[in-house]
């Protein structure tokens, strides 16, 4: 599909401009800054169209790829440097305790029983937090 839409638009663009300049030596007319203008603004839209079929093509093969780690979910992470972070992960009924470098994944653990998420009420106490710290800040 890509590969279509690709040289589709190099054939389009290649007899454009050879057109262009065969029209422009055949006749010796004076060339209009306007019709200059407008190629030009045909030419932006040609880019902008091909780099949208572009971004929607790279956009469904993406999704594509998603689709098949659905089932995992990341259920919380601690930073322990740079690069290297402890992760607890989701993958069906299990959770999993991985330790991530920058060159290697390891289970460290498979939990028996599951934690909760309980993501929900941190986020409530930071927005608590952030507000009352805003109340103080605007109060001094």
């Amino acid at each position: 599909m890509f590969r279509l839409v690709t040289a589709a638009s190099m054939l389009i663009c290649t007899g454009w401009f050879c057109g262009s300049a065969l029209a422009a030596e055949s006749n010796h007319t004076a060339i209009s800054p306007l019709a200059t203008l407008g190629r030009l603004a045909l030419a932006l839209i040609l880019v902008l169209l091909v780099f949208w079929v572009f971004a929607r093509v790279m956009r469904q093969l993406n999704g594509a790829k998603g689709a098949i780690h659905s089932g995992l979910k990341i259920v919380g992470a601690l930073s322990l440097g740079q690069r290297e972070r402890v992760i607890v992960v989701q993958a069906g009924d299990e959770q999993l305790v991985l330790g991530v470098t920058a060159s290697q994944i390891n289970t460290l653990h498979v939990l028996a029983t599951p934690l909760n998420s309980g993501g929900n009420q941190d986020i409530g106490d930071f927005r608590q937090k952030l507000s009352a710290a805003l109340k103080r800040q605007v109060a001094d």
